[in-house]
C-alpha cells in the first residue's frame, strides 16, 4: 500500500515538472518572438526609471 503512494507522488512530481518546463518553454518563445517582431522595451525608459531610484 505504502508503495503506491510512493509511485503517485512521484507521479504527480513529474507532471508538476513537465508542465514548469513546458510553461518555460512557451514563455521564452514569445520573449523571442516579441524580440523578432521589433517589440522590445525602450531602454531609455528604462535607464530613466533607474535614475530615479538612485
Amino acid at each position: 500500500m505504502d508503495l503506491h503512494w510512493i509511485a503517485g507522488v512521484v507521479v504527480l512530481l513529474i507532471l508538476v515538472a513537465v508542465s514548469a518546463y513546458r510553461d518555460a518553454l512557451d514563455r521564452e518563445r514569445s520573449a523571442s518572438a516579441r524580440m523578432m517582431h521589433g517589440d522590445r522595451p525602450n531602454v531609455r525608459d528604462a535607464d530613466q526609471g533607474a535614475e530615479r531610484f538612485q
